[in-house]
């Protein structure tokens, strides 16, 4: 009754969209069909460690399987043909998406509509919730379709990309994405930053220290906390950047260029236009 093999169009890593999206369903067994979960309905080579029934489930024929953010909806749009036949959809468990069990085997509380499948209908928010769940055709007349693939695997993922309520995604450095194997979507930073929200900041990545200093990240790494990281002098050198003298302003002290004290202890040389270094004893020209 399936046409051909069907390869599902579908992404591997998807970022959260940050308005709830609409997804339609063609409960229809001339299209959208695939057998094997991994080369046909994700369209990958590589698989996925899972439980026994798992893996008996994934290799069934079912329409292409969904994963939707929390709060997207979800409607169902059922072939023409399929009226005159009539049915309905069934929340099962994995057990039942694999056996396809007799229509006498639904309690009403199962059924997901009130009536038989005509057309399109939206899916009531209850049945999507968090984590994975399971669809079967239920026949009012007729013979059962179940096992030539009109079931429906569909995943609802949370995200955790943001640290407080009104924060942004990802502190506004990096984006919240999702595997197919996820759970939920998650922040993948941005180069320099890191932590579960991408709040914590790679200071050392910008080579604070002067004059070859070594350069620590602390514990607290916020982005507007300037004590995030420290710097280890090398001898002769102090300060939060290593780019003090240690010593006081002599006649002398700044070859081509001003001396000026930080401290009772330390100054830095100010250099000439053309003149460099830490006592600005080189010339650039």
């Amino acid at each position: 009754m399936v046409d051909s093999q069907t390869f599902c169009n579908r992404f591997l890593v998807s970022e959260w969209k940050t308005h709830p999206t609409g997804h339609t369903v063609k409960w229809s067994l001339s299209q959208n069909i695939c057998s094997s979960f991994y080369t046909d309905c994700w369209n990958i080579d590589s698989y996925h460690e899972s439980s026994t029934a798992d893996k008996v489930a994934l290799s069934l024929p079912q329409i292409c399987p969904l994963q939707l953010q929390l709060g997207d909806m979800l409607f169902v749009s059922s072939e023409t043909s399929f009226q005159s036949h009539g049915m309905n959809l069934a929340n099962v468990s994995l057990e039942e998406f694999i056996r396809c069990p007799q229509p006498t085997d639904f309690p009403p509380h199962q059924l997901i509509f009130d009536y038989g499948l005509s057309g399109m209908h939206q899916i009531d928010p209850k049945w999507l919730g968090i984590g994975t769940h399971y669809f079967a055709e239920v026949p009012i007349q007729g013979p059962l379709l179940c096992h030539f693939g009109l079931r429906l695997n569909v995943t609802v993922k949370p995200h955790i990309c943001q640290e407080f309520s009104n924060s942004p995604f990802c502190s506004g450095h990096g984006k919240c994405l999702s595997h197919i194997w996820d759970e939920a979507y998650n922040c993948h930073c941005s180069q320099h930053y890191s932590g579960q929200f991408c709040q914590e900041i790679d200071k050392c990545s910008s080579k604070p220290c002067y004059n070859h200093g070594i350069c620590i990240n602390t514990k607290n790494q916020r982005e507007d906390d300037d004590n995030s990281y420290e710097c280890i002098c090398p001898p002769s050198f102090a300060g939060k950047n290593c780019s003090e003298i240690i010593g006081q302003c002599q006649r002398h002290s700044c070859g081509n260029g001003n001396c000026s004290s930080v401290s009772p202890n330390t100054f830095r040389c100010q250099c000439d236009k053309d003149a460099a270094g830490q006592k600005c004893i080189y010339y650039t020209q």
